[in-house]
């Protein structure tokens, strides 16, 4: 009778204990949101006090500012210029993000590559994003095409030194391993390389996109016609403080839903097998 019932006591220990953790696991990610929902609240309160001390030309409140912003949702004005932003970030972005896995990986992969790449990639790092933007829009002028090679351009040297170093910090242990049982150079790469660098390909992609957003409304605001960068110099200049911060808002929204709904997402379905650091 206790041999029959021993597995059954066990099973049941197994499920109390698992059920346990879905309640933990539960409880520290109502928390979590629960805390970002309080930054936002935190945000929106102090932006309103400091609007009822200075006045509207100068600083305009949440509500005035979202209702500017569904009004040029209701124009149709914001959907135009948005699209137009987000065409040439799709591009640039996409342009520096191939660049920099291609010149990342070789660098790191290839000793003398690294050393002959490791100069420029560094003083491209260095030099501001504007200084591309302005040489590119003098030697090509003031079209489509020297935007959005001047987005990527910017954002290539950051998302190259990220991969470079992913793939420097592979375990070449395994590597190791792999030679000795003969496996090809493609199912090393694929199957050894590649996971362990994807982290910093999230992360490369993140810091890059950041750039690339930025550098591509500089650059509507110098030389385009549309676009969100656009859209801000224009109202900037007739002094509208309500449609500065509609625009400002909007854009600010489009990052956050892209890191909350693609990045993270992705970060959690790859990488949902890594433990939480404790301090």
């Amino acid at each position: 009778t206790i041999r029959a019932t021993a597995p059954r006591i066990a099973e049941r220990g197994q499920g109390a204990g698992a059920n346990t953790l879905l309640r933990s696991m539960a409880s520290q990610r109502g928390r979590f949101i629960s805390l970002k929902i309080l930054g936002v609240v935190c945000l929106v309160a102090l932006w309103w006090i400091a609007s009822q001390i200075l006045p509207e030309d100068i600083l305009p409140g949440p509500v005035a500012v979202t209702q500017t912003l569904i009004g040029n949702f209701r124009s149709g004005v914001l959907l135009t210029h948005f699209f137009d932003t987000m065409r040439r970030i799709v591009f640039g972005f996409f342009l520096a993000l191939f660049g920099g896995l291609v010149f990342g990986t070789i660098m790191g992969l290839s000793q003398k590559v690294e050393a002959f790449l490791d100069t420029w990639v560094r003083v491209a790092l260095t030099i501001p994003s504007l200084c591309f933007l302005v040489v590119i829009y003098i030697l090509f002028g003031l079209n489509e095409f020297s935007t959005v090679v001047a987005v990527a351009i910017s954002g290539f040297p950051s998302i190259t030194i990220n991969i470079w170093q992913g793939v420097k910090n592979v375990d070449n242990k395994l590597l190791a391993m792999a030679r000795a049982f003969e496996i090809s150079r493609s199912r090393r790469f694929y199957q050894i390389v590649m996971p362990q660098i994807l982290p910093y390909v999230l992360a490369a992609s993140r810091y890059g996109l950041g750039i690339v957003w930025k550098i591509t409304v500089v650059a509507e605001l110098l030389g385009r016609n549309s676009g969100i960068g656009f859209q801000l110099h224009y109202w900037f200049q007739l002094f509208n403080m309500r449609q500065v911060f509609a625009w400002t808002l909007f854009f600010t929204l489009v990052m956050l839903f892209i890191e909350l709904a693609v990045f993270k997402q992705i970060e959690v379905r790859l990488f949902h097998w890594r433990p939480a650091t404790k301090f």
